[in-house]
Parts: structure tokens; C-alpha cells; sequence
């Protein structure tokens, strides 16, 4: 399946990924790192420097996740890491995500779109 990578500020507009089984187990297993830091996150009791190497484990989590789904070299991911905020890989760890788990572009950006009208409160 194509996935549009244009908000990385990498040159290429979109990368090929093959949902092999790899890939798929790779993205649950993402998956699971990210709400458990999610619950974690909320946890009032939670030790503030545990959340704060989880954090760190998550990101890296997430960047070898698509260096290795979108085929990065360093350079590329390198160039990712510095064009991106924490917001926007987050959003787009979230697409490639839904994109392997079946959704296809038309999808998701109906998703997006109707997030955004719950989010807003005149409509």
C-alpha cells in the first residue's frame, strides 16, 4: 500500500509498505508500548522520571518503527526528527497505524474529519 509521508519533510511523497506479518506485529506491538504509556501518563501516582524514560522509550519505539516501515536511511530519518514536533509524529504514527490496520487514505481522512467536527464546538 502507498502511505503519503509529505508531512515529514522528507523530499519523497509517499512510501511503499508491504503489511507482512512483521510489519503488522511490529505496529500491535507499537500499539501496546503507546497505551500503556498512555495509562501511565494518567496514573496520578505514577513515579514522574518512570514516565519520563518511558516517554523517551516510546519515541525511539516510534522512530525505529518507521525508519524500519518506510524503509528511512539515518540521513532521511535524521532530516524526519528535526522537521517534526512530537504532535505530528504522534499524528502520523497514528496514520501509517490505521493505514496497516486496513483503513485506506479516503478513510482516513474521513476519520480526521469527523474528529474534527466533534472537537469543535459551533457545529
Amino acid at each position: 500500500m502507498k502511505i503519503n509521508i509529505s508531512k515529514l519533510g522528507l523530499k519523497k511523497k509517499s512510501a511503499e509498505v508491504k503489511t507482512t506479518v512483521k510489519v503488522v506485529n511490529e505496529a500491535t506491538a507499537l500499539q501496546i508500548m503507546m497505551l500503556k504509556m498512555d495509562k501511565m501518563q494518567l496514573d496520578t501516582d505514577a513515579d514522574p522520571l518512570t514516565v519520563m524514560e518511558q516517554t523517551q522509550k516510546a519515541v525511539t519505539a516510534m522512530t525505529n518503527f518507521i525508519k524500519a516501515v518506510l524503509k528511512l536511511s539515518e540521513k532521511d530519518l535524521d532530516t524526519v526528527m528535526n522537521a517534526v514536533t512530537m504532535d505530528e509524529l504522534s499524528d502520523f504514527i497514528s496514520y501509517v497505524l490505521a493505514r496497516i490496520q486496513g483503513l485506506s487514505e479516503e478513510q482516513w481522512q474521513e476519520t480526521l474529519k469527523e474528529n474534527s467536527e466533534e472537537e469543535d464546538p459551533k457545529k
